[in-house]
């Protein structure tokens, strides 16, 4: 059970970071007050390309910077197609910075109960 927790934080962060680029490509008068402020801006990219690393390595078992190279292409190649899945099934209609919001603290959750339950 705690894998399934598990991956399912890592595709969470994996979507966070879609979401935030999916922002970025969009219009400069529709982005969020958020993507103006660099601090703000990085936590999307922490959360694509750092955090799902820590579920990855727990899962898989390997060492933590092989899975974070794997989880570069992983986040390259893989992470249009989760992002689109997850807001065509899952999109709140509130607007991509809740969306993201929202996939971002799942995936925090989802963490934290698979760390607890494994």
């Amino acid at each position: 059970m705690a894998t399934f927790f598990l991956i399912v934080s890592a595709i969470l962060f994996i979507a966070t970071f879609g979401i935030h680029m999916t922002i970025n490509s969009g219009d400069q008068f529709d982005k969020p007050m958020y993507t103006r402020n660099p601090i703000m801006s990085a936590i999307p990219w922490v959360s694509g390309f750092i955090l799902p690393v820590i579920p990855f390595t727990i899962v898989f078992e390997y060492h933590w910077l092989a899975i974070f190279f794997i989880n570069l292409a992983v986040v390259y190649i893989l992470g249009p197609m989760l992002t689109k899945g997850l807001l065509v099934r899952f999109a709140s209609g509130k607007g991509l910075g809740h969306d993201m919001l929202y996939s971002f603290i799942g995936g925090i959750v989802t963490l934290i109960i698979g760390l607890i339950a494994r």
